[in-house]
């Protein structure tokens, strides 16, 4: 039985042995397998760290300014003549006798006819029954109610549309404009009121910019004046 006992004890002995080879094992392993990952982590790092990047750089078109609105000049201000009342002038006697001569105006018109005859008091000789005036000759007046309307002195020839004059096409453009006191148009209020096709506005435009007429008046004041005029296209003589 003794001998039963020592070999007992000698298989223990050796199961313990072997059990502490196999935590060493185990451990040595595990500490190998834990170095290997932390190195091949370090290393995938170092490998991220060196990939170049390549940088593209885009460049954005600048917008383009936008065109500023043009200034629109004011239209002209149109108005009837409000022609003064028919009747005469009161010349009062001065009660000082002056002792200088006055100024003398040559400029000042005096028409005799305006201190003689009937009306209303204050009026003058060329005015008509029911006028309130004065007149302000510094506006606009329609051609129907100045005294001497607008006579053109010069016009080019309009440029003919080339696919309106190769169509055989003929047409009319009625423009409005103002007849400046110098009796050049005046560009900004030169509008189309009809014309046949939309082709032949811009030529009739452009013709009556170069044109000179004699001014419209008012009382022989020189007035600016609004007129409508008829701008004919015709193929007769361009063939």
């Amino acid at each position: 039985m003794f001998d039963v006992l020592i070999e007992s004890n000698r298989r223990g002995r050796r199961d313990v042995k072997g059990t502490i080879m196999g935590m060493f094992s185990s451990t040595v392993i595990q500490t190998a397998v834990i170095v290997a990952a932390v190195f091949a982590t370090m290393g995938v790092a170092e490998e991220v760290t060196s990939v170049s990047i390549d940088t593209i750089m885009l460049t954005l078109d600048e917008p383009e300014p936008e065109d500023e609105p043009e200034e629109e000049e004011p239209a002209p201000v149109i108005t009837s003549l409000n022609p003064p009342p028919k009747g005469f002038q009161v010349l009062t006697a001065p009660v000082d006798i002056p002792t200088e001569i006055p100024p003398i105006n040559l400029a000042e018109r005096f028409d005799p006819r305006d201190y003689t005859g009937v009306g209303v008091e204050g009026g003058v000789f060329s005015g008509v029954e029911g006028g309130t005036g004065p007149v302000d000759l510094t506006q606009v007046f329609e051609q129907a109610v100045v005294d001497e309307v607008p006579e053109r002195i010069s016009c080019p020839v309009p440029e003919y549309p080339r696919m309106m004059q190769q169509a055989n096409i003929e047409g009319q453009v009625l423009l409005q404009f103002v007849v400046e006191t110098d009796g050049h148009v005046q560009d900004a209020t030169i509008e189309p009121l009809a014309s046949s096709h939309r082709a032949f506005e811009r030529p009739a435009r452009e013709m009556i910019i170069k044109c000179l007429f004699r001014p419209g008046r008012v009382r022989a004041a020189p007035v600016r004046v609004l007129v409508q005029m008829p701008i004919v296209f015709s193929l007769a003589g361009r063939r």
